[in-house]
């Protein structure tokens, strides 16, 4: 890791902290029924400024002037719905003091530092051309037509299956799915969504869920697939399934039937 790829770590960390810092104090102040003015505003104003971030293909920073001034304007100008029209006076100054906070982190970090900066999982943003590729080739290989995938639609294809999400995630928490992909040699997956950011990553932070938009996961061959769905299941297809079925004794009494089970 160069120079240029620490300080982008280090401000995709920054973000990562701040954000779970701010979300706990609101849920610890929302517990105490205290007044959560200005709190929410922060924690989603880094949470965009970590997308704006993971825009930028950390593989291609070479020079640090250059990287610091990127990381600047990103932290100035990241905007998505959430922080675009501030409800009141007070949230309008909370973004503005995180992202002066933000800057300041970013500026003040030396170069001496930046050597000691611990790695951090690969994620990039995919580009709206990236996202628009994936997907036709992603519906093309797995019969996958506008809306929902199986087993909330049809689908022809034998090697798929769908499966009850609490049972597949107590499973995968005995059982590393990332180490199946390690052994075909797949370091790097996708991740689709129905709506929001899209990404590169590595396979480390594979984590297959439903988190308010439908997802969708796989690799440059499209020779596996995961599709979680708001209806509380997990599909699986391809030679994942294959894998999945050999190393879970209990898979048949989890076939998804209903989303309440």
């Amino acid at each position: 890791m160069n120079l240029a790829q620490a300080l982008h770590t280090a401000a995709r960390r920054y973000c990562i902290n701040q954000h779970t810092y701010w979300a706990t104090r609101y849920s610890e102040i929302s517990s105490a029924d205290r007044d959560r003015a200005g709190i929410f505003p922060r924690y989603n104003v880094l949470n965009t400024i970590r997308v704006e971030l993971e825009r930028i293909d950390p593989d291609k920073l070479t020079d640090l002037n250059a990287t610091r001034d990127q990381i600047m304007l990103a932290g100035i100008n990241a905007n998505d719905e959430f922080t675009l029209k501030p409800i009141r006076q007070i949230d309008a100054d909370a973004m503005a003091n995180e992202r002066k906070a933000f800057c300041t982190f970013i500026r003040e970090l030396s170069d001496v530092e930046l050597p000691f900066v611990e790695p951090l999982p690969y994620q990039r943003v995919l580009s709206k051309s990236e996202s628009e590729f994936l997907w036709s080739q992603l519906r093309k290989r797995w019969n996958i037509a506008d809306g929902y995938w199986f087993p909330l639609a049809e689908c022809p294809l034998l090697d798929v299956a769908a499966f009850q999400d609490r049972y597949f995630n107590e499973f995968c928490s005995s059982f590393s799915l990332t180490n199946l992909l390690s052994a075909r040699g797949i370091s790097r997956i996708w991740e689709l969504r129905e709506y929001g950011p899209e990404y590169e990553q590595e396979k480390s932070i594979f984590s297959p869920h439903y988190d308010g938009a439908e997802g969708y996961w796989s690799s440059d061959n499209l020779d596996w697939i995961v599709y979680a769905s708001h209806e509380s299941s997990i599909t699986v297809g391809g030679w994942l399934l294959t894998e999945v079925k050999d190393h879970w004794t209990e898979w048949e009494k989890r076939i998804w039937n209903s989303p309440f089970f």
